[in-house]
């Protein structure tokens, strides 16, 4: 049965503490969704090994988007009529929407060779997206421009780079929605982020909710850019903990505009603006 809402969260900086990466205080919004049979899609920067180790934690059984939108993964059975172009892969399908982290590896030297710019690559366990270190943030423009002249991204996430193909985790999202819409219905869905990268997540969902920081300041460049998206009470699982719960009880949060101007520094956003419109 196709659900008639949908949750799509990201996992660090909300969901999980971004210090402790404790959850105890997101558990009884993450209980009433399951009550209520409203899946939670965890949509994150990180591998899939990990994503599904998360999912697993919170006995989920819900599709998860890894790598920045590179891939998604849907528990073999959850849709009726499948997953057009997946692959099987244990107990889930597998739909690739990123080119494999071989050639984005090579071409993230050639992208540096052309910046004239110094990456520290990232050895973990991603498969379609290149995770790299800056020690200039100020080379990222540079990167960033590089890599769209070759039909490439960068995204920024909590911590570090990546480099990544044509799939976004806004076309992840709406690859899963037309998916569901394709059984019967199309859900409504919600959306909770916090960082540069989630943008494409949040302006692909019907209700946009941004996560501050632990400071509690919204992050820059989606403040800019997402004024009217609705701002989390808090920071971290509790403030997810809130929104999601408001969500489920039909309540309204404050709109990110609310917070004022003085919650993050206009010429810094107008940086971040141009790295992430590549990005």
């Amino acid at each position: 049965m196709t659900p008639d809402r949908v949750v799509v969260s990201g996992i660090d900086g909300g969901l999980l503490d971004p210090v402790t990466k404790d959850y105890d205080a997101a558990r009884p919004a993450i209980a009433a969704l399951a009550r209520l049979r409203v899946p939670l899609v965890l949509c994150s920067s990180r591998p899939r090994a990990e994503v599904e180790l998360v999912s697993r934690r919170f006995g989920l059984g819900a599709p998860m988007i890894v790598e920045n939108g590179a891939a998604l993964v849907v528990p073999d059975g959850h849709l009726g009529h499948g997953v057009p172009g997946g692959r099987p892969d244990g107990d889930w399908q597998v739909l690739q929407l990123g080119p494999p982290r071989e050639k984005l590896r090579e071409a993230l030297a050639e992208v540096a060779a052309a910046a004239r710019v110094k990456v520290r690559t990232a050895t973990d366990l991603h498969e379609h997206t290149e995770p790299f270190a800056l020690d200039r943030e100020e080379d990222a423009l540079a990167l960033a421009r590089e890599a769209e002249a070759r039909g490439l991204r960068v995204a920024r996430a909590e911590r570090l780079y990546y480099l990544c193909g044509g799939a976004d985790k806004g076309l992840a999202v709406r690859t899963l929605l037309s998916l569901y819409e394709r059984e019967g219905r199309l859900p409504r869905a919600v959306a909770l982020g916090a960082w540069q990268v989630d943008l494409p997540m949040l302006r692909a969902v019907h209700r946009p909710i941004v996560l501050p920081g632990g400071d509690g300041r919204v992050e820059p460049w989606l403040a800019a850019r997402l004024p009217r998206a609705e701002l989390a009470p808090h920071a971290g699982p509790e403030g997810w903990n809130d929104a999601v719960l408001a969500v489920l009880t039909g309540r309204r949060l404050a709109a990110v505009s609310s917070k004022g101007r003085g919650g993050f520094d206009l010429p810094e956003a107008d940086r971040e603006l141009r790295l992430a419109t590549r990005g």
